[in-house]
């Protein structure tokens, strides 16, 4: 089957560029997951936009440029922020039900903002605009749903893309998806930890697939931890969205004390990987598996009213976040870095776009502002579309690309527990030199685990994550520093110029204006 455009995944970034497509084109979206199953459904606390007398672009800019810790693109940072009225007023006309307070959009402040400037649908934005958006482009004649169907590898020769192979979750059945475009908004790597605060979050399958194919992958070793998951018994119940300190929470340890103050002088308004590894060291000082968040003191109708999901959600559980503290812990939350890309979602291979978490457009940079990531998502979404739309129609040749039904697996179907726990342990909060190299030897210990042949989509999906954690080790382990989401304890400082820092192995990996850069090469045998 042929589109004009073929789409891997279906999130916020990839409707908010079928949105912006021509009903003349033929679209064609390879859809694993139910709709309520995409971390950008499960967004709690909104986006970011400059809607307020009280705030600026600059503001805005500066506020990403310091939670970027040194490695934003100032341009790209540039670029989005300045859309961000324009997209706000976009959703507003495609009838996202923003939460309204005397008759204005009602906006937030959120960690590491210096004005209110997040705009939420209550305490669930992401069902909110996701809700509205799916039904405007199920009204799409142009578009082909591929639902229940997973993609297992780009078809490239290295400098551009033509197809995706994928398998139906079915009955199994492989099929070849044809197009000069292919666009991955497959979200980010954060499935990979053990614990993570989106339900079903990507496991960085696509992110590997383009490396493979010969994409470049930035900045990957720059995993967000949220800082404030509701946790019980050891498990990852829900997102506890950043509004609630933005709305006055307390953080409090085991003592029942307040510790922010001995971390920033932002208190708990501090950027996210501060207060992360904030928590994680009086997790440790108290030897316990949890500290507080207390946002009681302002008032049960108060918190009702702002967070509604929340309350009923941890009552649901035995807690009420309007009378009580609840036990939070970070949790793998957001991938800052991925497949290098501009705006626009234009990667090193011809044909391939990346848009969304997965990407590495450079608005991020070391660490993502809170809710940054909406607002990227429908920025690149519409650049991409526009840079489509403008090129030639060329037609795909069928090639006879064949896929054979086995092929020599050298990594266990099952390898996925083992890998989650090589990387909360390794490739965690707190990192070391040790810790990371111990990393890598394991996983090469697991790659000879299996040596037997086994069905092409089973071995394809191991080698799949297998890449995607090998690809975080190896970019952790060669930042010699400790910025942004990336703290390792035996680099405490930051460099001066990263960019020296050049090392090669089996995967070259070089900084690139400051950025951590890894190219893949291209080594497959499925024909």
């Amino acid at each position: 089957m042929k589109f004009d455009v073929l789409v891997v995944g279906e999130g916020l970034a990839a409707l908010s560029m079928i949105l912006s497509m021509p009903e003349t084109a033929k679209i064609g979206v390879i859809s694993k997951n139910k709709f309520n199953e995409l971390s950008s459904y499960w967004a709690q606390g909104g986006i970011s936009a400059v809607y307020s007398s009280e705030d600026n672009f600059d503001k805005h800019v500066k506020d990403t440029l310091i939670a970027g810790d040194g490695l934003c693109n100032e341009d790209a940072v540039r670029k989005i922020v300045g859309e961000g009225t324009s997209v706000l007023e976009w959703l507003v006309e495609l009838g996202v039900p923003f939460t309204q307070e005397n008759n204005l959009i009602h906006l937030t402040r959120e960690g590491g903002h210096s004005e209110r400037r997040v705009a939420h649908v209550d305490d669930m934005t992401g069902r909110g605009i996701m809700q509205v958006l799916l039904a405007k482009v199920a009204l799409m004649p142009n578009v082909v749903w591929i639902r229940q169907h997973e993609a297992l590898e780009l078809i490239s020769d290295g400098n551009a893309v033509t197809g995706v192979v994928a398998e139906s979750l079915a009955d199994g059945e492989i099929s070849i998806f044809k197009s000069g475009n292919i666009v991955l908004a497959a979200g980010g790597v954060t499935g990979l930890y053990p614990f993570a605060t989106n339900p079903y979050a990507s496991k960085g399958e696509a992110m590997a697939m383009a490396w493979r194919a010969g994409a470049q992958i930035e900045n990957l070793e720059f995993i967000q931890f949220h800082p404030t998951a509701f946790q019980l018994d050891g498990k990852v119940i829900s997102l506890i969205t950043e509004a609630v300190r933005g709305e006055g929470g307390h953080l409090l340890n085991d003592k029942g004390s307040r510790f922010m103050s001995k971390y920033s002088h932002l208190g708990e308004l501090a950027p996210r990987d501060i207060v992360a590894r904030a928590i994680y060291s009086e997790m440790m000082e108290c030897e316990s598996s949890h500290v507080y968040l207390d946002v009681s003191h302002k008032g049960i109708n108060f918190v009702e009213k702002h967070f509604p999901n929340l309350v009923a959600l941890t009552k649901k559980y035995n807690f009420d976040l309007s009378r009580k503290s609840v036990p939070v812990s970070p949790a793998a939350h957001y991938t800052c870095g991925g497949i290098s890309s501009d705006v626009s979602g234009v990667t090193s291979v011809n044909g391939l776009f990346a848009i969304g978490e997965i990407a590495n457009c450079g608005l991020h940079g070391a660490n993502r502002l809170a809710s940054n990531s909406l607002l990227e998502c429908v920025v690149m979404g519409m650049e991409c579309a526009k840079i489509i739309k403008n090129k030639d129609r060329k037609s795909i040749k069928s090639d006879g690309f064949v896929i054979s039904r086995f092929i020599k697996g050298q990594i266990s179907e099952k390898i996925l527990p083992e890998l989650k726990s090589v990387l909360w342990n390794c490739a965690g909060i707190v990192r070391n030199d040790l810790g990371l190299k111990n990393g890598l030897d394991k996983l090469q210990q697991l790659y000879f685990k299996n040596n037997e042949n086994i069905p092409y989509a089973q071995g394809i999906k191991s080698q799949n994550i297998y890449d995607a954690a090998r690809l975080i080790l190896l970019s952790a382990s060669a930042r010699k520093e400790s910025r942004g989401g990336h703290f390792n304890s035996n680099h405490r400082q930051k460099n001066c110029s990263p960019e020296s820092n050049l090392i090669e192995s089996d995967v070259e990996i070089n900084f690139t204006r400051s950025n951590l850069t890894v190219h893949g090469d291209i080594e497959r045998n499925v024909a």
